[in-house]
């Protein structure tokens, strides 16, 4: 008898430029023989992750596998320098960002191109109004997106069926180089903050997955303590984009204890796996993040080739050293257990 398809749910992390090292990923699993080996139910994403997932998404909603990764392959071939004009602004964005003394300028005082290029990025290669219209169609697979409110504070998650342009720039506009995104009558801005990327939401699925995969971009440990500005500035941006992703693992780790000490959560939930293969090129500065050269984008998509198969192996299975804890949550253990016996 055949081996079953185990049913997956992929959660990429955001990442600016770094997270062609998510395309990749994404790019390998939809080749013919890796997909063979699983049953992608459900996608989530935040900022640079949004942009991967939502591509590969609406690949497979209109048309499937080869669709998504025509898609996926063309805005990041697209998003790439091209011309000599281009690389020389990209190099002085990246040099004047490396500086270190820098002054952040509100993004309210002059018309940023960020939004702009971006949107016309998503209408090329994302295309929504050539989707399927009905929501049973987009809902397979699922899709998360996640923004934060700007003014609540809140961790808001945008879904697939009703998805919008301005859902996923909100999801990607992070300040200072976007202003907040208006969307529905609020402010969003990069889903960092919040939720990055959304993974609670898998556990409320029709189609339960047996296991989550997270494609995690910021490193999450250094070697030395950081003293220089931009050391200090790297690791606060690193610690900001874990911390969220460290209490959305820790939320399916508490799903699967409970659901191992109650019967009667044991019939609503499934165990599940936690598989997470991160970036592994070292010592990438914050403002690489901004980098659109031929080169470092190639260099991204390689290491994303050459760690999606640890997705099938041993390599990727969490927890492990070095990757996000389940630390953040822990206080509330002892409440949450003892508000469930009574």
């Amino acid at each position: 008898m055949a081996k079953p398809v185990p049913k997956i749910a992929l959660a990429c992390q955001d990442g600016g430029s770094h997270a062609a090292f998510v395309a990749s990923i994404l790019l390998s699993l939809l080749r013919p023989e890796r997909r063979a080996r699983l049953k992608l139910v459900a996608l989530s994403g935040t900022s640079g992750g949004a942009l991967c997932a939502a591509l590969a998404w609406a690949g497979l909603v209109e048309n499937g596998p080869d669709e998504a990764t025509q898609r996926l392959r063309n805005f990041w071939r697209d998003l790439e320098t091209h011309d000599l004009v281009d690389s020389v602004a990209n190099f002085w964005s990246v040099f004047i960002a490396r500086l270190p003394v820098t002054a952040e300028v509100s993004p309210y005082l002059y018309a940023p191109i960020a939004e702009r290029k971006l949107r016309e990025l998503l209408r090329t290669h994302l295309d929504l109004e050539r989707l399927p219209k009905p929501s049973s169609v987009r809902a397979s697979p699922k899709l998360f997106i996640g923004a934060s409110d700007v003014l609540s504070g809140e961790r808001v998650v945008f879904h697939g069926e009703t998805l919008t342009y301005d859902d996923l720039i909100a999801s990607a506009a992070v300040p200072p180089l976007f202003r907040a995104v208006r969307a529905d009558g609020r402010l969003y801005w990069d889903g960092l903050f919040t939720t990055n990327p959304p993974v609670r939401e898998f556990t409320d699925l029709a189609q339960r997955p047996d296991e989550i995969w997270i494609v995690q971009v910021n490193p999450q440990r250094r070697e030395s303590e950081p003293r220089t500005i931009q050391d200090i500035t790297d690791r606060r941006n690193e610690l900001a984009g874990n911390l969220s992703l460290a209490q959305e693992l820790a939320f399916i780790e508490k799903i699967n204890e409970l659901r191992a000490q109650h019967s009667g959560l044991a019939e609503r939930y499934k165990a599940i796996r936690i598989r997470l293969v991160e970036l592994g090129i070292p010592d990438l500065d914050y403002p690489s993040k901004l980098d659109r050269s031929h080169g470092f984008i190639q260099s991204l998509l390689a290491n994303g080739e050459e760690r999606a198969e640890w997705f099938f192996d041993e390599r990727s299975v969490w927890p492990r050293p070095g990757t996000p804890s389940a630390t953040a949550v822990q206080p509330m253990r002892g409440q949450a257990e003892s508000e469930l016996a009574t």
